[in-house]
């Protein structure tokens, strides 16, 4: 699981540790969280910055020195950085890009050997990769090719291993200071309420069951995509 110490990344290893997986946990910045989790869990954790070009090496190093048997892979290391675009520069693209899509190609090239026979990559988008959202064109753009990416995946790594992606909406509100922006929007939304972490477990529980899919992007999204396509 990348990024998975903190936030929406933690809520999925600590339900899929529920269900019998001893998860090897990737973090960058939030080294204490992770490894309280990793304890709390039976796992690991792995330190990696994977918007390095060389962090996709130390992280699979790390996990092959765990010795662990990979069945799942979960892509969710994000950032979420605002940088209208005649103000964003090239580290900023180059990092962001690094991070969402060609850190999980690397990942997903160097894992797939490692992977049980029906082992899946499941790829955590978000709402961004279906539609241009202001100030975040270089976190758009990034998600959209993740998005390409899961499907190419599906083809090239078939049948031993599916690779899936969800898109999640209004999940958890920001961190810090109450936003009422995170209010507007969860408004505008056709269920007229923001979803909660238990929403993406569930939607990555169904993936993982359901032997028979691969190459899907599930929305779980309140039904933004549904009011605003673009």
């Amino acid at each position: 699981m990348t990024g998975g110490a903190r936030r929406l990344g933690r809520a999925l290893v600590e339900a899929l540790a529920a269900d019998g997986a001893r998860p090897v946990i990737h973090y960058h910045h939030s080294r204490d969280e992770a490894l309280a989790l990793a304890l709390a869990t039976g796992g690991h954790a792995v330190h990696a910055d994977l918007s390095a070009p060389d962090g996709p090496r130390h992280l699979i190093e790390g996990v092959r020195a765990t010795g662990a048997e990979v069945a799942v892979w979960i892509n969710s290391a994000a950032t979420f950085l605002r940088a209208p675009f005649l103000d964003s520069d090239d580290d900023l693209w180059a990092r962001t890009l690094q991070l969402s899509v060609l850190s999980p190609a690397s990942l997903a090239r160097a894992a797939a050997p490692l992977m049980v026979a029906g082992g899946a990559i499941i790829n955590i988008l978000d709402v961004a990769a279906h539609q241009p959202w202001r100030g975040y064109a270089h976190h758009s753009v990034g998600k959209a090719a993740l998005l390409m990416l899961t499907r190419c995946l599906a083809a090239e790594l078939a049948p031993a291993v599916r690779v899936c992606a969800i898109s999640p909406g209004p999940l958890l509100p920001p961190e810090g200071e109450h936003d009422p922006a995170w209010d507007a929007l969860v408004r505008q939304l056709p269920l007229r309420r923001a979803g909660a972490a238990s929403d993406l477990v569930a939607a990555v529980r169904f993936l993982l069951a359901s032997e028979f899919i691969t190459g899907v992007v599930l929305p779980v999204d309140g039904g933004m995509l549904v009011r605003s396509p673009v």
